[in-house]
């Protein structure tokens, strides 16, 4: 039996899809290597500067969780495409809004209005999904929007570094005068390119991403045609190729043939009685896997939200005293880029080269519980990098962060898969999906909130150590719903018809 492969029109699908996500991680985390700097611009008091960096960085998840099930149910209704082109717009308004904030109240809400308009995550893996739904190609396709994530984060905390507040870290780049924009928002340059990279997205989706909702995805796209008429017009062999405007959606294929042949769907199926009740996506499986997956979100997001801060606080003397010591590393925020696009480099290898053989060979389950005990080890022993000489800190932070990436490169994508395969009905998988996001927001907003109240209580008493700890603690619970997970079968090679999904009630097994 021939080994499933990716057709050529999955392959433009998943790259043009890759286009659309890298605007969002690149902005996300530009703002790591400055945001303590930014935030301290604002006249906040330096012991306060912790607590207030982690309610700026958590406002945006926290947001989302009001509407990530709002724009997951939206997508099964009105269809992927103009959901993610909208939240891609909203988001670069925000962007803009957050780079030109002259206090902290308005970086807040922009911040803020930025996580309400966009629930893109779970319409990207629900597109991902839908393009692939042969578990043989999961792994590999599960891989791609992480890798993208992954690029993303090595280009994002080089743009925020290396281009926050010019004026005071380059001022070699400017003969005579700084250009008095630069002078009054020092960190609006890093969000321009942002805003940049949100454009292009924007402006390849809309002529070139093929709608994947079963419903819609058959309707004219004018975007798309547009699209055509400009490759036509740059293209002589435009005429021959005809199929890259026609290219399939739904990318269905048997076990031993390419997944290329468009599929008709039977009449039920292009009925649009919108998607079946939410509480259908609710069965037991799904719902462990959701939990599983906010627990690692959470945990996740606030050592990434943590370790700048600690690598950004000034260094305290003070003789340690058994596990009392605090202070941090010092580091400008340039270097603190530089260790984030270091490792992000080789990261995205593992992601494309080593994740999915690694995963064919243990399934994804196994994958998630092999490598999500490596988390609390690596949070208990990151304050104690302080205590080593200063010769061997930054080598072993440097350590430390790209074995937790590593980690959380291998346990996105495996929670990802089993949460797709736990769906009832590819009808549902938007809504699951959002239902994920709002979550696993909550969980992002709460984690980097109170794990920036720890650490700053935590210099103030003189027990640095208090929020890795703590962190360490919840990672270390977080392992035990895993327990209870299985892996799905995934959806079969067919098309989803109307009822499918209405037989699952709630925490069905």
């Amino acid at each position: 039996m021939a080994k499933p492969r990716f057709s050529a029109p999955v392959i433009r699908q998943l790259i043009i899809l890759s286009t659309c996500r890298l605007a969002e991680p690149v902005s996300m985390t530009s703002v790591s290597p400055y945001l303590y700097y930014m935030v301290q611009s604002f006249g906040v008091p330096h012991k306060d500067i912790p607590f207030y960096v982690g309610i700026t960085f958590a406002c945006f998840s926290l947001s989302q969780v009001f509407t990530g099930i709002f724009w997951g149910r939206a997508s099964d209704r009105f269809g992927r495409k103009p959901i993610m082109l909208l939240g891609m717009s909203g988001s670069l308004l925000c962007i803009l809004a957050f780079g030109f904030s002259t206090s902290l109240p308005m970086a807040i809400v922009a911040r803020s209005f930025s996580g309400l308009v966009n629930g893109n995550v779970g319409i990207l893996r629900t597109m991902v999904a839908e393009m692939v739904p042969q578990k043989e190609l999961q792994p590999r396709a599960f891989s791609v929007m992480p890798m993208i994530w992954t690029v993303g984060t090595t280009i994002g905390p080089t743009i925020g570094g290396v281009l926050a507040d010019p004026v005071t870290n380059h001022p070699n780049w400017f003969k005579g005068e700084p250009p008095a924009l630069l002078k009054k928002f020092p960190f609006c340059l890093p969000n321009l390119v942002n805003a940049a990279l949100f454009v292009y997205g924007l402006v390849t989706g809309t002529l070139f991403l093929k709608e994947t909702l079963d419903i819609k995805k058959n309707e004219p796209d004018r975007g798309r045609q547009i699209g055509k008429k400009i490759v036509g017009f740059f293209s002589q062999k435009s005429r021959h190729r005809k199929d890259m405007t026609d290219e399939t959606a739904s990318l269905l294929a048997s076990s031993s043939s390419r997944i290329d042949e468009e599929v008709n769907l039977p009449a039920e199926v292009i009925k649009d009685s919108g998607p079946p009740p939410l509480m259908h996506a609710f069965t037991f499986q799904s719902t462990v896997n959701i939990i599983v997956y906010c627990l690692l979100s959470l945990h996740t997001i606030t050592y990434d939200q943590l370790l700048p801060v600690l690598m950004s606080y000034p260094r305290d003397d003070t003789p340690r005293q058994g596990l009392k010591f605090a202070g941090g590393f010092a580091m400008p925020s340039s270097t603190i880029g530089l260790f984030y696009s270091t490792y992000g480099v080789v990261g995205i290898f593992l992601q494309f080269f080593l994740f999915p053989p690694v995963v064919n060979a243990l399934g994804p389950l196994r994958t998630l519980k092999f490598v999500s005990l490596a988390f609390p080890v690596l949070y208990f022993l990151t304050p104690f990098a302080l205590l080593l000489p200063r010769a061997l800190q930054h080598p072993v932070l440097f350590f430390l962060l790209f074995a937790k990436s590593v980690s959380a490169i291998f346990s996105f994508p495996c929670s990802t898969i089993l949460l797709t395969n736990s769906s009832p009905s590819l009808r549902l998988l938007g809504t699951l999906n959002g239902i994920a996001v709002t979550l696993a927001a909550l969980s992002r907003g709460i984690g980097p909130a109170l794990g920036g109240l720890a650490f700053t209580l935590g210099q103030k008493t003189g027990y640095g150590i208090l929020p890795w700890f703590l962190l360490s603690g919840i990672t270390t619970l977080g392992i035990l719903p895993m327990i209870l997970l299985v892996e799905g079968q995934g959806f079969p090679n067919k098309p989803v018809r109307e009822s499918e999904g209405n037989e699952a009630g709630p925490l069905a097994k």
